[in-house]
């Protein structure tokens, strides 16, 4: 974690001493009725915050760096997982259609249960109004130490009116390499999620974002005495810009 948070102290100076001068930020709150991490239950009645900084620099490359925190309840009683606090920063490229991202999240807990760390590589495009991604994740540190997990992701958004939007997507998880065994898996299915949301303008600068998930996890677990997502959940977030 130390290591981390020094790589993110370096690589956010150099950004920002290369930045240009207009740099977009967002704080949001929101609720979700269960915690789920790639499809494993992690605690009920989340309520979660989240803030994000990203902007572009000189050499044709954009950026974003945050944070986001969540607190659970009942947590998994083997990991004493409580609030989770992560830190990310990802830079990417637009290669006219497709674009190229690169970046990491520090996992940290306020409980037993060690740090996780990992680095992706991952790109994401737009055809016929479809936008679609995919990315390696492979895990550094922690319980993800030396897993590489496969995500796909296939999405589409519309206009319902002037002030709503709504997006309808799919992701799935593929377990490539389980390294420290954090899923039990035997044919590398990980995790399916079908999401239906809306973002509602209230104003220029806040939005509010309301969805519903049915979550498949395939009967996968964590560890032993964790459970996994397999249902219908929802939530909402309330976004601020600025």
């Amino acid at each position: 974690m130390k290591k981390t948070s020094t790589i993110l102290a370096i690589g956010s100076g150099l950004l920002f001493s290369h930045a240009q001068a207009e740099i977009e930020s967002e704080f949001h709150v929101g609720y979700n009725s269960q915690y789920f991490f790639r499809g494993v239950d992690l605690g009920d009645d989340a309520y979660e915050y989240g803030l994000q900084v990203s902007g572009s620099c000189d050499c044709g490359l954009d950026w974003s760096a945050g944070i986001w925190s969540i607190s659970p309840d009942n947590g998994p009683s083997t990991t004493g997982v409580v609030d989770e606090l992560d830190i990310f920063a990802s830079v990417s490229k637009d290669f006219g259609g497709v674009t190229v991202a690169t970046g990491f999240t520090a996992y940290t807990y306020d409980g037993s249960a060690p740090d996780d760390a990992e680095v992706f590589l991952g790109l994401s495009g737009e055809q016929f109004g479809l936008s679609y991604g995919l990315t390696a994740f492979f895990g550094t540190d922690g319980v993800l130490e030396e897993q590489i997990l496969l995500e796909g992701s296939l999405g589409y958004s519309f206009d319902i009116n002037d002030k709503v939007s709504a997006s309808v997507g799919t992701t799935f998880g593929y377990i490539a390499d389980e390294g420290e065994a954090l899923y039990a898996s035997e044919d590398g299915k990980a995790y399916f999620i079908a999401t239906f949301s809306l973002d509602i303008a209230l104003s220029e600068e806040i939005t509010l974002s309301p969805y519903v998930s049915y979550v498949d996890s395939y009967g996968q677990t964590i560890n032993a005495g964790t459970n996994y997502a397999d249902g219908v959940i929802g939530g909402a977030k309330l976004s601020f810009s600025f």
